[in-house]
């Protein structure tokens, strides 16, 4: 048998020159396509119960069980908390945006504040209380980005 040159090993085949998709490319193709697909992140939803705190990320919606109200943390507004490893004069204050939509509601965009009684809310006939947010800051953490998560309670008043 003769030894085959590089550029003969390199060569395209009949097919490739002839522009035909093989059956066994199809096939490492679509079973490419269904892995990615497979291995994505399946996000959980979040389901927040009356009466009780639950978290929410930044960009994140959560329903509320027992009705067709859904909230969504919008945005950070305002953080100019006090960094817990910094001795301040004020505490600070933290707003951030949530839209409402559902029951009946047009969606809206409302601005909780930490300092009550800015840190409540109406959602139809739920109200919604900002009670938390973290990352707390931290002096060393400054001008950094944050994955925020607000903390939340959805009652009826």
């Amino acid at each position: 048998m003769s030894p085959v040159s590089r550029t003969e090993s390199f060569a395209p085949s009949k097919h490739q020159r002839e522009g035909r998709i093989t059956p066994t490319a199809i096939a490492i193709v679509a079973g490419l396509a269904f892995f990615s697909v497979a291995c994505a992140p399946v996000e959980t939803a979040v389901v927040a119960e009356p009466g009780q705190a639950f978290t929410l990320a930044l960009g994140k919606t959560a329903s509320v069980k027992g009705s067709d109200v859904r909230l969504t943390f919008k945005d950070v507004r305002t953080d100019s908390r006090c960094p817990v490893d910094v001795q301040c004069v004020w505490a600070g204050e933290a707003k951030i945006g949530v839209v409402t939509s559902g029951n009946g509601t047009p969606e809206e965009t409302q601005i909780l504040s930490l300092t009550p009684p800015n840190n409540e809310a109406r959602a139809g006939n739920l109200r919604i209380r900002f009670v938390g947010l973290a990352p707390v800051p931290r002096q060393a953490d400054a001008g950094n980005p944050r994955a925020y998560v607000a903390q939340l309670i959805v009652d009826q008043p």
